[in-house]
């Protein structure tokens, strides 16, 4: 009988253990930042979800690796950024090493304040008058965001066990103000060739 009550337990163990490895999640794999970063991820199946509290101008990148069950649907993102810079934020970006953005959702700012979004479905820039002092809400973290909606990724071109990184970088102020300068630029002489 004893011979018995173990051979069920193995079988008990072993069942549990297939159940348990038959459902993978996205799988955070740790960060790098710029000293004081804090980066906390809480991704799932199919979801990328992350705080960064940033402490300096240094870009955080998060790395992730894909498994199974993450294939099946696009990949939910949404993320809480803090700024605790000392600094106002004029601009953030976020920047996949592979996939795309397929939609960009909402971003929720503390304050309120208008937010321009630019770039392309790799990186996406986000542009905030007047710049942004506290905290930002990138599409609907909590579920109970009135009218927010997450960001979605597409995992075309992911296979199991893939990794990626997400680089979120905050321009600073002097770099982002040389990119207006030049997208200005493009701009007027796109003008003057239609003209």
């Amino acid at each position: 009988m004893n011979t018995r009550l173990h051979t069920l337990a193995a079988a008990a163990t072993l069942a549990l253990g297939l159940a348990a490895g038959s459902a993978h999640a996205i799988s955070f794999e740790g960060y790098t930042a710029g000293a004081g970063t804090v980066v906390d991820a809480y991704s799932d199946i199919g979801l990328v979800s992350f705080d960064i509290d940033f402490a300096n101008f240094t870009p955080a990148v998060l790395d992730f690796r894909i498994d199974d069950e993450d294939l099946l649907a696009p990949i939910t993102f949404n993320a809480v950024i803090r700024n605790y810079t000392g600094s106002g934020i004029d601009a953030l970006r976020f920047t996949l090493s592979s996939g795309s953005f397929s939609t960009v959702g909402t971003v929720t700012r503390s304050f309120g304040g208008d937010t321009v979004v630019g770039g392309d479905a790799q990186s996406v820039l986000l542009s905030f008058t007047p710049a942004e002092f506290l905290d930002l809400e990138v599409g609907n973290v909590f579920g109970s965001t009135p009218g927010a909606l997450d960001w979605k990724m597409g995992n075309e071109g992911f296979a199991v066990g893939e990794r990626f990184s997400i680089t979120v970088a905050i321009p600073e102020p002097g770099t982002y103000a040389l990119m207006l300068a030049g997208l200005g630029l493009v701009g007027l002489l796109a003008r003057r060739r239609r003209g």
